[in-house]
């Protein structure tokens, strides 16, 4: 029999994205005009589409965009026959999720692309205690020194599918106290004289751990895998909560050595000092509290998740105390302060109070700062960017400690020089730039927040994809342990990734899979009008899609994902009103929001197969 006599289904193309146009064609020579029935299943089997269609002379053709779990879709459709049982045909297509952006201006499409490669080239994988462990080689450590490895997986987890390991590989590590280390080399790396794991001066690495954890099992979905690692994140998080050299009880909050911010750098009035000991003055800092209180956050939805309400309700209160304490401690009316001396130190004549401290971009997007405080913090960064010239307000201190201080090591021709306005001393870093972007966006600062990632793209293109851990004041890469050095830093690309893909793009997991999602677009920003964006989970193969198109006088927005409901929180373009939202030709209740200068419309729906919502003017 030949293919026309008995009926084929074709379908162009073959292999799709999520909502890319597929074109399904029945061609069987006995079709005549009459009704063809067209359903489509994912590849959990689920239908997300049933359609009739009117055939040809011939043939019956049928455009979907397709929606639902990724893999083989399958095409089942029949056409009546008088008299006898409906004539059945099938066929199918495969659809592949992955994180990408596609828009008709095409410029943050190439940045995605940049921030991308450059994270996949910070990836390795060595042996830790005779297992094979997925790490990232941050641009001045060491290969197979696994030193903080899981401060990148914010957006580490859109690209890559092993986002455990890097995990395993510091908790198997783990002192009997809880505590953690903070190099912990490969099974090869020679070491005669540094012990295979260390700790160093840092003192935010049990409460960062904790939080960056969470955010990879949003990625994996592994509950098992969780309950397991919470018992040592819980012996971490005691550690830090408890243990003398660790914890202010006089504040009730951590502390640390006098350090550079959240920077694994401490000193006394003598000079440098990389270790907690009996010497170290210390500090209490804002940077410390404030991740203190999102791993609270973070730690508390892990456990709701769980069904273990007890502990939950027991993290969300410790949330809610550090977010009361830190911001009565360390607010000063318009950033935090740098930090709060516990020990006598003389700094002379030079007012420390003043600087703006990294990781005040980090309290905003951590949620520490409420809107206002976000606001003034943004605007101070705003500020001192006309103020000092500086090419990017990128600061890892502004201003950096003064030379005539002698606390730190400068100078030509020396490793790690810390002069002022270098390295962590007052020199730009893009994890900070990547915070202050992210923050932007979230807080109706929009424009800045575009302006900031053009920034950062020319910067890539111009140092060919290459991202470093520090650049000088006029915006130049700067390299301080040229024998340890690689081009990518993937601290300051995770923070640019996450900026373009969870707040321009505004696609983000509330919880894990994408089960439950933030869809916050903010193209009209951009000039943009037509808009397709993915973000992908490789670790479970989950995935949030829309299609944007954007007109006169209204917005179209296809979408489609792996999960159960999405909150929509739409910025609107010049017109700034909505009169309708429909959502497939139905109406919906709607609300407007407004941050700063900006409209937003606000709604919320679920996700099955390939939905249309429209927003009209």
């Amino acid at each position: 029999m030949q293919l026309n006599d008995a009926g084929v289904v074709w379908t162009y193309p073959n292999k799709c994205g999520p909502l890319e146009d597929v074109k399904i064609v029945f061609e069987w020579k006995a079709l005549k005009g009459q009704r063809v029935i067209f359903q489509l299943t994912d590849a959990d089997h689920q239908e997300y589409l049933e359609k009739t269609v009117t055939a040809g002379t011939g043939k019956a053709e049928l455009v979907v965009k397709p929606g639902g779990k990724p893999g083989v879709h399958h095409i089942r459709l029949w056409t009546p026959l008088p008299g006898k049982d409906p004539y059945v045909r099938h066929g199918g297509f495969r659809v592949c999720a992955k994180t990408s952006v596609t828009s008709d201006t095409g410029e943050m499409d190439g940045l995605l692309e940049l921030l991308e490669e450059g994270l996949r080239q910070s990836i390795d994988i060595t042996n830790v205690n005779g297992k094979p462990r997925t790490y990232y080689k941050h641009a001045d450590n060491t290969r197979e020194n696994l030193a903080f490895p899981a401060f990148g997986i914010g957006a580490l987890r859109y690209f890559i599918a092993d986002v455990k390991s890097m995990f395993e590989a510091i908790y198997d590590n783990q002192w009997p106290s809880g505590r953690l280390p903070d190099h912990v080399y490969g099974d090869a790396y020679p070491c005669p004289i540094t012990p295979r794991k260390i700790r160093t001066c840092m003192a935010d690495l049990e409460i960062g751990m904790a939080s960056t954890l969470c955010q990879g099992w949003h990625a994996h979905g592994d509950d098992q895998w969780l309950r397991e690692l919470l018992l040592k994140v819980e012996a971490g998080l005691e550690f830090a909560t408890t243990d003398p050299q660790m914890f202010d009880e006089t504040h009730g909050v951590m502390k640390r050595p006098h350090t550079l911010d959240e920077w694994d750098i401490g000193f006394t009035e003598a000079g440098e000092h990389a270790y907690t000991d009996e010497t170290a003055k210390f500090v209490i800092m804002q940077g410390d509290t404030s991740q203190l209180f999102q791993a609270c956050a973070l730690l508390a939805g892990a456990f709701a998740a769980l069904g273990d309400r007890d502990r939950a309700k027991r993290y969300r209160m410790l949330r809610e105390h550090y977010y009361r304490l830190g911001n009565k401690l360390f607010w000063d009316g318009v950033k935090y302060k740098h930090h709060i001396h516990l020990d006598p130190f003389d700094h002379g004549d030079f007012d420390e109070d003043d600087q703006l401290a990294m990781s005040n971009s980090a309290a905003v997007t951590r949620g520490f700062a409420d809107h206002k405080k976000a606001v003034s913090i943004i605007k101070e960064y705003a500020r001192r960017w006309e103020a000092t010239g500086d090419r990017f307000p990128w600061w890892s201190l502004q201003p950096g400690y003064p030379d005539k201080l002698g606390y730190l090591h400068g100078g030509e021709g020396v490793a790690w020089s810390k002069l002022q306005g270098e390295y962590a001393n007052g020199g730009l870093f893009p994890w900070v730039g990547g915070e202050l972007c992210r923050g932007a966006f979230q807080h109706g600062m929009e424009k800045l927040g575009f302006d900031l990632l053009r920034d950062v793209h020319e910067v890539l293109k111009r140092d060919k994809g290459s991202m470093f851990t520090w650049y000088h004041l006029d915006g130049s890469a700067a390299i301080n342990a040229p024998h340890n050095q690689t081009n990518y830093d993937p601290w300051g690309l995770s923070a640019w990734a996450q900026a373009l893909l969870e707040e321009l793009v505004g696609i983000k997991s509330q919880g894990k899979l994408l089960n439950h999602v933030l869809c916050a677009p903010r193209w009209p920003v951009t000039g943009a009008k037509e808009v397709s964006a993915t973000a992908h989970f490789p670790a479970s193969d989950t995935y949030f899609s829309y299609h944007y198109d954007l007109s006169r006088d209204r917005l179209r927005l296809h979408f489609t994902g792996t999960g159960e409901d999405v909150s929509f929180r739409i910025l609107l373009p010049g017109w700034r009103k909505c009169s309708e939202v429909k959502l497939d030709g139905r109406k919906m209740g709607f609300k407007t929001e407004t941050v700063e200068e900006s409209v937003y419309v606000t709604l919320e729906a679920k996700i099955k197969g390939a939905r249309e919502l429209v927003v009209v003017r």
